[in-house]
This record gives structure tokens, sequence and C-alpha cells, in this order.
């Protein structure tokens, strides 16, 4: 049965995978940055300089998938997404297990995107496994950096800059819309989505990365209590706000009435805000170091069994 057209239904659908996509990552980042010790790279202090070269890296990535062909460019991808999953499994199930995992995912990507796309069913079953690639992804990406040393600051400043770069890459130079249309169909998508009907909704694998590292750098540098508000403002400034501005309006809307909304430029300034509350109120950020003597303290010890005497 078809699903009717609805003015209503493209909002909810979209409402519903940026809070279940942004939900999701930001829990399994938290999880994974309490459970899981990653190899930290050898790159020194994270500082400023490092957010200078990320944000480079961010600017220029968009404008190298703009001019590369598109053969490639699904290679580039397919390896960027295979190194993730790689770096996030291996400390968890060991190099064996997680190049049979690995091979699977990624051989399922192409497989249904270049299969499954003839049905509304097929492209539900395509984006569910490429959601659990670009959460993956996302997460492995987010414990990268703030394990590494990223803090708090850095990514308050980094959200901020990218508010923007996004509404610069939407309005000005709808780069960001292009990219969107690009990908839309083909193997490793870098956005979480789903299907209804004749409308599919999606958020960013960028978004998710940058909501993933503000709340588990806010765990890390102030505690559960951060933490909480910073999800609290990704949720609402990154997944619902968006979601729910092209009702408002209709600046959002593009000549092929696709809805491309910059979401950073609503998260950014809140995030932004809320780390200087944080540093006002209470202080220094913590460090790595700080964070994991904390769980040490808080992990229930595993009593010794007392020895039986004959």
């Amino acid at each position: 049965m078809s699903t009717p057209t609805s003015a209503t239904l493209p909002t909810l659908l979209a409402l519903c995978v940026a809070i279940t996509g942004t939900l999701i990552t930001i829990a399994l980042c938290v999880l994974y940055l309490r459970r899981v010790r990653m190899d930290r790279p050898a790159i020194g202090t994270f500082n400023g300089s490092d957010i200078v070269v990320l944000f480079g890296f961010i600017v220029a990535l968009p404008l190298f998938y703009l001019i590369l062909p598109l053969t490639p460019l699904l290679v580039a991808l397919g390896l960027t997404f295979t190194s993730a999953l790689v770096i996030g499994l291996r400390p968890m199930i060991g190099p064996t297990a997680t190049w049979i995992v690995v091979g699977i995912v990624i051989a399922a990507n192409i497989w249904m995107g270049r299969t499954m796309l003839g049905t509304v069913v097929g492209w539900q079953l395509f984006w569910i496994e490429n959601d659990i690639l670009v959460v993956c992804a996302a997460v492995t990406t987010a414990n990268l950096y703030v394990q590494g040393g990223m803090r708090l600051r850095h990514v308050a400043w980094f959200g901020l800059i990218l508010a923007v770069y996004d509404a610069i890459f939407t309005f000005v130079w709808p780069v960001t819309n292009t990219l969107a249309q690009r990908f839309i169909g083909w193997p490793f998508d870098p956005s979480v989505g789903f299907r209804i009907g004749i409308y599919n909704a999606t958020i960013g694998l960028g978004d998710l990365l940058v909501y993933g590292l503000f709340v588990i750098a806010a765990l890390k540098a102030y505690g559960p209590r951060a933490a909480r508000g910073a999800t609290i403002i990704a949720v609402l400034c990154g997944a619902v706000v968006p979601a729910l501005l092209p009702v408002l309006t209709d600046v959002f809307i593009d000549a092929r009435t696709d809805v491309i909304v910059p979401a950073q430029a609503a998260f950014g300034p809140a995030a932004f805000l809320y780390y200087r509350w944080l540093r006002r109120t209470y202080g220094a950020e913590r460090t790595m170091a700080g964070f994991l003597g904390e769980l040490d303290v808080d992990r229930p010890s595993t009593p010794a069994l007392a020895a039986s005497v004959p």
C-alpha cells in the first residue's frame, strides 16, 4: 500500500530519525568510553593547532568529494568506513573476529546498496544496515579523539566554527545539498537515515560525530551531570530544532523540494555557551587520566575469595 503524501509525515520522519540517531550514537559513545580503552595515537597533546588542521580537513573533504568521480569516491568512503570499524572493534573482539565482522558489514552494504533499492522495504533494510555502519564510525572516531586527548574546549570551539561553515555551505554555496543528492542511493552513504513511502530522512555522519564528541568530552571533563546537560543540548539543538524548522519557514527547502537544514548552526552556539558555563562553574577540565581514575574508584571491586583453612 502506498503512503499518502502528507506535510506532516516528512517532518515526523525527520524528527524520529534525527532523535533516534543522535541518542543511539551518544549512548554508544558513552558506553565505549567507559568500557573500552583505545591505543592512543602518537600525536602528542591535542591543542588548538589540531583543531585548525581538523577544520581544514573537513572544509576540503566535501570539495574533494564533489570533484572526485563516483567510483573513486565510493572506494575512498569504503576504506574510511573499513578503517573506522577495524579501529573500533579490534580492542573488543580481537583482530581475527574484527576482520570477519568488518568484511561481512562492508560486503552487505555494497550488495544491498546495488540490489535492494527498488522497493521501499529494500530501502528500509539498506538504511538499517548503513545506519549501523555510520553509527559505529561515529562512535569510533569520537572516542579516538577524546581518548587521545581532545578536550571539551576543543569540541566547543570546533562546533562554533562548524556553525558558520554549515550555514555558508548550505545557503551561500550549497555544497551540502549537492553532496546529499550525490550520496543517496549508493553504498557507504555517510548518513543515518530511513525511508517511509516516498520520503527519505537523514542526519549526517558529521553531525552525529560532533554530538558524540561533545557529550563524551563533557563526561570526561566534568562528569555525568555535565554529560546529561550536553545530551539535552545535542538532542534539542542538534536534532529537534533542525527537524522542526522547515515547518516554520520554507527557507530550508531547495528547488527540488529537498529539506536541507544546517544543524550545526543551531547546535554550535548552544554547545559553546554551555561549555563556557561549565568552565565558569566547575573550573578546569579533568584529564583522561583523572576520568579513568574516577572510573576505577566507582567500579565495584571483586572481593577476594577467602582461603579455606583445613
